[in-house]
């Protein structure tokens, strides 16, 4: 999916700070559900282009990266909820104990998916694909 966006700032040599403008929501698919309106965000200027503030670009969002990534923050932790649960049962604690130690496991489960992804970040950013000439 490919998205016109303005670069607000640049952070260093292949990265840099943008925000898509309120008429680009309009046209939007997913402007019901995204959490970028009025926000920056940063992308990734793999090719290396001569970028300036200001600048409106294009960006690329993978689809797949993207369905993949929604799809890793929620289930992952959920997956550990029923685990941590049952492995606490089958330890022989209490009901309370285990309910505890299963929001434990969501919560593990955040910071784990927060970890992967602060790993990953480039893997998962918008590329820059190129710049728009002003007219």
């Amino acid at each position: 999916m490919y998205e016109r966006v303005t670069i607000t700032k640049l952070l260093n040599a292949d990265l840099v700070e943008v925000s898509c403008s309120s008429s680009a929501c309009n046209g939007c698919k997913g402007s019901a559900f995204c959490t970028t309106k009025g926000r920056t965000f940063k992308a990734w200027n793999k090719n290396k282009l001569d970028l300036e503030s200001g600048d409106s670009i294009d960006l690329f969002l993978h689809p797949a990266r993207t369905i993949g990534g929604t799809l890793i923050t929620l289930i992952a932790p959920l997956l550990l909820f029923p685990l941590c649960y049952y492995l606490s049962k089958g330890a022989g604690l209490g009901e309370g104990a285990s309910f505890l130690l299963s929001l434990g496991g969501i919560a593990l489960g955040f910071v784990a998916v927060w970890a992967y992804f602060k790993k990953q970040q480039r893997r998962y950013m918008p590329v820059v694909m190129q710049k728009q000439e002003q007219d």
